[in-house]
């Protein structure tokens, strides 16, 4: 939880930089808008990868179980 809001309020940061001295227009906006829903699909995935088993991306324990029984062999 703690590398989740310090990287929050580094992107918070660096988006706040990049306006900083632009002035306000539908490019910039745009450009913002792009920025941010990269940044957060990306925190979004690395969530749902953090917890394979659960969430909306999940991963199936069938071939798992399939390769242990092989191992088990």
């Amino acid at each position: 939880m703690a590398l989740l809001i310090t990287l929050v309020l580094w992107l918070c940061i660096i988006f706040g930089a990049f306006g900083l001295f632009t002035p306000p227009n539908a490019t910039v906006a745009v450009a913002w808008l792009l920025s941010a829903l990269s940044t957060s699909g990306a925190i979004f995935l690395i969530l749902e990868m953090n917890t394979p088993l659960d969430g909306l991306v999940t991963v199936p324990l069938s071939p798992m179980r399939e390769a242990l029984a092989v191992l088990g062999q």
